[in-house]
């Protein structure tokens, strides 16, 4: 019912936004040039070439002399906007039946102080030149081609409000030169590698722009003030490409690798083949597809040991995932309809086995994936269309002994599927969309019983901007049914995003003979978010039984979140300052039923100087707080008011030493408990070359409620919380060389060790109770066992202990080869060691040079892929 009424909204919504006229003549700034540039329509008009230019960046062709026109007249935007730039830049287009090419010189009258720094791809370094081009002419997305100084590639997609899709991956030429007075680019762009509607003439959006890196200068061919609230619906217009014929793209991709494990029982090899490709269903849609798919070179996840409920929260990094990614996005908070980590997680069962009795197990690491289609495109009518299918395969592991090996299932077979909507109206001012997820198991095996058969997740959202996308509402709901036997959908209600069983959540039902579980959630905000003072604000909510997390990602159930946003900024230079900013915030959460369980408020600023450093500074109360998860489904329990005060200082990072630190402090109102973090950030360019960075955290803490675990004392279910002190060391090192733009070597090392030791252990006993006294009660340790005054034994340490050590070390070095346009090779070493013992070790330095005793992992890949279109 409540979905009835919240799609008649949005199509009533809908309705009335259709009727609201858009007006782009811009009047956001208080500086009247700003105005004027920004509302003045600037069109280039392509010319058709027979004559073909080789692409090497010397624009020395006949047709760069001697076809189509010249144009300039680039305007500043940073530091000095709606000022002439310093220097001059000069653009062509031309195209033929199959190519745009792109012609750019960025002159320079100090060409000694160009700066041709030499990147990975997609990473913005040194001097940098490029085009936008919105071909759907939507006012929203657009597909992005750069090339740095010296000649790296940088292509990304634009995706609404300041939005970018740098995972965007096209197959196309550039290349750079440098001359005696100016920098030259030269870019050969496939027609297959935009999507546009086949028409007779094409208009498109167009930005041009180049950032010059010494100065920390953007100029632009059509001005887009910093302070606008979007980009691509103020681009200027390409014209004059007309006749493309259109025909029909399909790339194909083969692959083959090879794996060696010399650390394994017999030193294990393995060869692998698959296939990724793309078809060009029309001009506007295109079909992704892969076959047996292998992600050996993607970089390992970062190391934390969690002592939270809560699920960490991994980024993707899979290429076939990662492209394109954006049109299927469908985020709300911290949660997320579509995680594509899910399609190829670990396997969801660990059998037992027994080490003494000389068993050994072998599993895989993640779920094989068979295959996966994505459909992904947008109309000229602004109706966008993302699918997804993808099937993973059964897995089993191999428990092995001295007379028999046993194969025992830890994954069923699954297919996942995602379908994602969208439509623009008034030039993309007003969207309406709409989600649905799918999730079916084939479970078979008894031991596996306990996943769910099949889940489903239907959203619908919607967004209308008006008085040039000044002001802006929005809004998404969804809603979520897991299917399944009363085991698993009993598991589901006690997990620790809904925890039905907590004994003070009198309005939740934890019934164990439910077959389903359902619920829904959404957010509503809207506000002012343009101009130098921005004011914005949204409700958040979630009800007790929904779920996402068999294709998405939900944190955390059962809550309504209230936040409110004054935001001022100031991006006219001034004295010393280049641009400064304050901001105040608010929140307020309550349980779904109501009860209040947080209250905070914040005031955050940064400063940034015309010597191009920056000091950021961030002060923070949160009050009133309980934590409906600590327990981990026992009672709620209250969490001390506390303070946090944050400051961060960076200089200048466009000079080839960069340096920046960070320290965050938090104190609690018991006294007791606090956080210390102190973070180091260090970048050195030893030459265009060659790049060293180094990321350090330092964390001490100290928390006085540490869940530990529930006792069971005379018949009834106590918890058991620490004075837990803990401390963690991180760093990460990358040191990366290129070669060339399409020959680099590149290493990565991560360190981490945590270390924690119980100060005290304590029974909960009041855990509302707003004096510590009262909330718990102590109890004490004598020998192995942990018991109250009146004898009653609460833990043997015999069995294991509370404190911790853990080490963990993850390194990989990759050499990448791109031998020909979309074809590479890799060469990839990874090195893993991890270490955790229930003691503590009390030298965290000690802790940390024990890592090298460690037994280490190495896995050695080469993968070779051949890219061809036909």
């Amino acid at each position: 019912m409540l979905l009835r009424i919240a799609q008649t909204l949005f199509l009533l919504t809908g309705c009335v936004c259709l009727v609201s006229a858009q007006d782009y003549n811009y009047t956001l700034s208080d500086d009247s040039l700003v105005n004027e540039y920004a509302s003045m329509k600037r069109v280039y008009y392509a010319t058709r070439t027979s004559l073909v230019p080789k692409i090497d960046g010397k624009l020395d062709d006949e047709c760069w002399q001697t076809v189509g026109t010249w144009d300039g007249d680039f305007i500043q935007q940073v530091p000095h906007q709606a000022k002439a730039p310093s220097q001059d830049t000069e653009i062509k287009i031309l195209y033929d039946d199959k190519y745009l090419y792109f012609a750019i010189k960025a002159y320079d009258n100090e060409p000694d102080q160009m700066d041709p720094i030499l990147g990975r791809r997609d990473e913005l370094n040194g001097d940098v030149a490029g085009i936008a081009l919105d071909s759907y002419q939507d006012k929203q997305t657009a597909f992005e081609f750069n090339l740095t100084s010296a000649g790296q590639k940088i292509d990304l997609m634009h995706m609404g409000e300041y939005g970018w899709d740098f995972n965007w991956n096209a197959v196309w030429d550039g290349k750079t030169t440098l001359g005696d007075s100016a920098w030259y680019a030269e870019m050969r762009v496939p027609f297959s590698q935009i999507r546009y509607s086949k028409k007779e003439e094409q208009v498109w959006g167009m930005h041009i722009w180049r950032w010059i890196h010494r100065l920390s200068e953007e100029s632009q061919w059509k001005l887009i003030p910093i302070d606008a609230p979007a980009m691509v619906y103020i681009f200027g217009e390409l014209r004059g490409i007309k006749d493309i014929p259109y025909k029909r793209n399909f790339e194909v991709m083969p692959y083959t690798s090879g794996q060696y494990f010399p650390n394994s029982e017999n030193n294990e090899t393995n060869l692998g083949f698959g296939l990724d490709g793309k078809i060009g269903v029309t001009s506007n849609f295109t079909l992704d597809y892969t076959f047996n798919p292998d992600f050996g070179q993607v970089e390992a996840d970062p190391s934390e040991l969690n002592l939270t409920s809560y699920e960490v929260f991994y980024d993707e990094k899979r290429p076939f995932f990662l492209e394109g990614k954006s049109i299927l996005e469908y985020n709300s908070g911290n949660d997320m309809l579509f995680y594509s980590r899910r399609i190829g997680h670990a396997p969801s069962y660990e059998p037992d086995y027994d080490e003494d009795l000389g068993e050994s197990m072998e599993m895989p690491e993640n779920t094989s994936i068979v295959n996966a289609l994505k459909l992904t495109g947008k109309n000229k009518n602004g109706f966008s269309l993302g699918l997804v299918n993808s099937m993973t395969a059964r897995e089993t592991a191999t428990i092995k002994s001295a007379d028999e090996q046993i194969k025992e299932a830890v994954e069923p077979f699954t297919n996942y599927s995602i379908a994602r909507v969208k439509q623009d109206f008034n030039e993309g001012s007003t969207v309406l969309g709409g989600i649905f997820t799918s999730t079916i198991r084939n479970i078979k095996d008894e031991n596996l019983e306990f996943l769910a058969d099949n889940s489903f997740v239907g959203g619908l959202d919607f967004e209308h901007n008006w008085k040039n996308r000044k002001y802006y509402i929005a809004g998404k709901t969804f809603a979520s049914r897991v299917n399944g036997n009363e085991k698993a959908i009993a598991r589901l209600q006690r997990n620790s995003r809904h925890y039905y069983q907590r004994v003070d959540a009198d309005y939740l039902d934890y019934d164990p003979t439910r077959t389903s579980l359902s619920g829904w959630g959404g957010e509503l905000g809207g506000g002012k978010r343009s101009g130098k003072f921005r004011i914005t604000g949204d409700v958040e909510w979630r009800s007790p039984g929904v779920d996402l997390n068999d294709v998405g990602y939900l944190r955390q159930a059962d809550y309504i979140d209230q936040n409110f946003r004054i935001q001022y900024l100031n991006n006219k230079p001034k004295g010393i300052l280049l641009n400064y900013s304050f901001r105040l915030a608010q929140g307020h959460n309550w349980t779904f039923n109501g009860d209040n369980i947080r209250d905070n408020f914040s005031f955050t600023a940064g400063w940034r100087f015309k010597n191009y450093w920056r000091f950021d500074l961030a002060a923070y109360r949160y009050i009133n707080e309980i934590d409906t998860r600590r327990l981990r489904g026992g009672p709620s329990l209250r969490i001390d008011n506390r303070n946090r005060l944050a400051a961060a200082l960076q200089t200048n990072s466009q000079r080839d030493f960069f340096v920046g630190a960070r320290a965050d402090f938090t104190r609690y109102g018991d006294d007791i408990s606090f956080d210390n973090s102190y973070s180091f950030q260090m970048d050195w360019r030893l030459s265009t070359r060659f790049l060293m960075s180094l990321s350090t955290t330092y964390v001490d803490e100290q928390d006085n409620s540490q869940y530990l675990g529930i006792s069971n004392v005379n018949d009834n279910s106590e918890y058991v919380v620490g004075n837990l002190d803990r401390k963690t060391f991180y760093t990460t090192f990358r040191a990366e060389f290129f070669i060339t733009p399409e020959l680099s070597l590149q290493y990565y090392g991560s360190p981490y060790v945590t270390t924690g030791k119980y100060l005290d252990y304590k029974r909960v006993n009041d855990s509302k109770a707003k004096s510590v006294n009262d909330r718990f009660e102590m109890l004490s340790r004598n020998g192995d066992i942990l018991s109250d005054d009146d004898g009653n034994v609460y833990h043997d340490f015999s069995y294991y202990g509370y404190d911790f050590n853990f080490q963990e070390f993850r390194s990989n070095f990759v050499a990448r080869w791109e031998y020909k346009t979309g074809s590479t090779f890799y060469f990839v070493w990874s090195h893993n060691r991890s270490s955790y013992e229930d003691v503590y070790n009390s030298s965290l330095i000690d802790s940390f040079k024990d890592i090298r005793n460690i037994s280490a992992e190495n896995a050695f890949m080469i993968k070779f892929s051949y890219w061809f279109s036909l």
